[in-house]
């Protein structure tokens, strides 16, 4: 299992040859706010039942209005596209405009999930992992995925997610196949892959045959996320399931990607801090990554 458990910065190189190409970050990319609908969530079992037995037809739930910030490359599409799911310290502004406007370079529709302001929630982080009243991630995950799946510069087919600590948990519970269900789903639309950005991994555990591949990025000295289970749940491809690709960066801590936590950091009692060469070789290994699982275009 631990073959495919990589500790090394191997990728940094890359990452400078890619800038160079056309479409990549030197080129102009616009991040505009829009506004989405989460997914409706179906009415449970119970529920339905008595509604049934009231003489009432059980509805679903319709999804909140929730805002967006939307990337799209430069060239003509159709494009595939990614879903990013902050953290819960809210959109930073490397989450907000740098990154999209990033992979927007490497040519994917990039749409990041605000899951508070229209809530008029306050994004805060919480050590039971419990998001504020009235938020609901996974339906905005799949409100992410049929706004992108509606726009005619974007195939449908070729969406994938990536996620930051507790937004990543959610890639994670994402890729469980029975999450399909919790929302109304009409068109039967799916994640075609998932990117995880230092989230806790225990969730994997009881998840024998993900969705859809997934790539753990992880620092050796991240104490909020406990490294040991993520290099745990690392799993080659086989024809019972999608891989479980993880990376450890030696000596980086939490938060590693993002410049928001500075040297010297913290969230919740851990501390977190910016590191410049694990966050490009991270990216360099996202490019490949969704490249290689989305069918990205050719570099």
């Amino acid at each position: 299992m631990r073959v495919l458990v990589s500790v090394a910065f191997g990728l940094v190189l890359a990452t400078g040859a890619w800038a160079q190409q056309p479409g990549s970050v030197s080129a102009p990319v616009t991040v505009e706010k829009v506004d989405l609908q989460a997914a409706a969530r179906p009415i449970g079992g119970l529920m339905a039942r008595r509604m049934r037995e009231r003489g009432e037809e059980p509805k679903p739930t319709p999804g909140s209005r929730i805002e967006g910030h939307l990337a799209k490359p430069q060239a003509d599409g159709p494009f595939p596209a990614v879903v990013v799911l902050p953290d819960c310290i809210g959109l930073t502004p490397f989450v907000r405009e740098t990154l999209p406007a990033r992979l927007a370079s490497w040519g994917y529709v990039t749409l990041v999930v605000d899951s508070w302001t229209s809530r008029n929630a306050q994004a805060g982080c919480f050590l039971n992992g419990q998001e504020p009243p009235g938020v609901d991630r996974v339906a905005d995950a799949y409100g992410g995925l049929f706004h992108l799946a509606g726009l005619p510069f974007v195939q449908r087919d070729r969406v994938g997610l990536l996620g930051f600590a507790t937004g990543g948990v959610f890639v994670l519970t994402l890729s469980e196949p029975q999450t399909q269900s919790s929302v109304v789903n009409d068109q039967n639309l799916g994640f075609k892959a998932g990117v995880v950005y230092y989230a806790p991994c225990a969730a994997l555990d009881l998840i024998q045959k993900p969705a859809y591949p997934l790539l753990v990025l992880t620092g050796q000295d991240d104490r909020r996320t406990g490294v040991q289970a993520c290099e745990k749940v690392a799993r080659p491809a086989s024809a019972d399931g999608n891989p479980v690709e993880v990376h450890v960066y030696p000596d980086v801590k939490h938060g590693f990607a993002d410049p928001h936590w500075g040297a010297n950091g913290e969230i919740l009692g851990f501390p977190a801090a910016y590191d410049p060469k694990a966050a490009e070789d991270a990216l360099a290994r996202t490019h490949e990554f969704l490249d290689r699982t989305m069918g990205g275009r050719p570099r």
